[in-house]
C-alpha cells in the first residue's frame, strides 16, 4: 500500500513537471495580470490547519508554499507545520477578473506536528472503599505526512495587493507516533503506576481550505 503511494504521488509530480516544463519559464505575458507583482504572498489560512500561509515565487512555474496552523477536536490538538513546492499546471487569464492570471497549481509538501491528546488515566484521588477516579492526562505525540495539494489561486485587478486560494489536497500519507500509558504495578500506598510509550500508525490524510493573503509589493 505504502508503495503504491509513492508511485503515484512520484507519477503525479513528474507529470505536472514536465506540463511546467513544456510551459517555459518565462515571466507572465503582456496579456494578464498578476496582481501587483509582488512576489512573497502571506495571510490567513481558514480550514485544516487553521493558520497562517506564506508563499514565494521563484518565477510563474515554482513557487516555495508554507503554512502552519492549529488542527484538532476534543481531546485532540495538534500544532501543524507544512512546507512544499507548487509547480503551476494550467494559467488561465480571466477577462472578468481584469485580466488577471489564475494559476491552477500542485505538488509535494512534507508535514510535520506536534500532538496534545487528554488520556484518561485511573489515579488515587482519595480514600475508602474505591478511591480511584479517572483524570485527564495531556501526552505528547507526533506526526510526519506527505500531501499532494491541488490549488486554484485567483488574481483581482481591481484589488492587486490581495489574492485568494482554495486548495484541497486529495492524496496524503501520515505517520502518527501516538502516546499511551498503560497500567504496570501498585505502590505500596495504593497509587497506580504506568508505563508510557509512544506506538506508530499510517493514515490517510488530506488537507483542504480556502486562503486569503496579501502579496508584497516587490522593491524598486
Amino acid at each position: 500500500m505504502k508503495k503504491i503511494f509513492f508511485v503515484v504521488m512520484f507519477a503525479l509530480l513528474a507529470s505536472s513537471l514536465t506540463f511546467a516544463a513544456a510551459k517555459g519559464t518565462g515571466k507572465k505575458s503582456a496579456g494578464g495580470g498578476n496582481g501587483n507583482g509582488g512576489i512573497d504572498k502571506i495571510g490567513g489560512y481558514v480550514g485544516s490547519p487553521f493558520g497562517l500561509s506564506y508563499s514565494h515565487e521563484f518565477n510563474d512555474l515554482v513557487e516555495l508554499d508554507l503554512v502552519a496552523g492549529y488542527s484538532g477536536l476534543w481531546r485532540y490538538h495538534s500544532l501543524d507545520v507544512q512546507i512544499g513546492a507548487l509547480f503551476t499546471v494550467f494559467d488561465p487569464v480571466i477577462s472578468g477578473l481584469g485580466d488577471q492570471h489564475c494559476p491552477l497549481s500542485l505538488g509535494p509538501v512534507l508535514g510535520g506536528s506536534v500532538d496534545f491528546v487528554k488520556y484518561p488515566v485511573l489515579k488515587k484521588t482519595g480514600s475508602g472503599y474505591f478511591p480511584y477516579s479517572y483524570v485527564n492526562e495531556t501526552l505528547v505525540g507526533g506526526s510526519v505526512s506527505l500531501l499532494l495539494p491541488v490549488r486554484w489561486e485567483i488574481n483581482f485587478g481591481n484589488i492587486p495587493d490581495f489574492n485568494l486560494f482554495i486548495e484541497w489536497a486529495p492524496v496524503g500519507i501520515t505517520m502518527r507516533l501516538v502516546p499511551y500509558k498503560t497500567f504496570d504495578s501498585y505502590t505500596s500506598s495504593g497509587d497506580i503506576v504506568y508505563k508510557k510509550g509512544i506506538t506508530t500508525s499510517w493514515h490517510y490524510d488530506t488537507r483542504f481550505g480556502v486562503g486569503l493573503r496579501y502579496r508584497i509589493p516587490n522593491k524598486k
